[in-house]
């Protein structure tokens, strides 16, 4: 009986390996190279980390011209979409200095109040006043109709920051 089972198991375990085996194949080639592709040939940021799962894509870049990363990212978030096949896209960006990342998170309270009221033009603000008080090299916040770029500097570290115009749900807390 159990010599009768074996080319039936055999069968089985062929078929799934092929099938697994020809998903994961899909998944890199017609997937993943694309995008990677795409993300490659930005000149404002590098590549950091790559994942295509089910039904997500995650993004990791380190922005390195952040004059020309908005434009750019625009661009990438549509070529993005076009070869995601409706996965959800989640771009993160790998500058995060912890000196200025303390900074960001002391500071993040005022600028979600910004988005959230719709105040704008307080942003660059409060950047200005960061940048002369912690006595930073750079610090820039710029905009465009979908997101907030927001850009700091001070040595060799760096730290950048992406947000939606519209507020999010969620709580806001103030580090201190």
């Amino acid at each position: 009986m159990t010599l009768r089972r074996l080319p039936i198991m055999l069968s089985f375990l062929v078929t799934m390996v092929l099938l697994f085996g020809g998903w994961y194949l899909y998944q890199q080639m017609e997937v993943k190279e694309p995008l990677k592709t795409e993300v490659q040939q930005m000149t404002s940021a590098t590549l950091t980390d790559l994942k295509v799962a089910k039904d997500q894509v995650i993004v990791k870049l380190h922005v390195t011209n952040p004059d020309t990363f908005p434009q750019e990212y625009r661009q990438l978030q549509k070529e993005l979409q076009a070869y995601s096949n409706g996965r959800e896209i989640d771009v993160e960006v790998t500058n995060q200095g912890e000196q200025l990342k303390k900074i960001w998170t002391d500071g993040q309270f005022a600028i979600n109040e910004a988005i959230e009221l719709h105040e704008y033009s307080k942003i660059p603000q409060l950047v200005a006043e960061w940048k002369q008080t912690y006595k930073l090299d750079s610090a820039v916040a710029k905009m465009d109709d979908s997101t907030i770029y927001i850009y700091m500097k001070n040595g060799k570290q760096d730290f950048y920051a992406m947000l939606p115009r519209t507020a999010t749900t969620g709580e806001v807390t103030l580090h201190v």
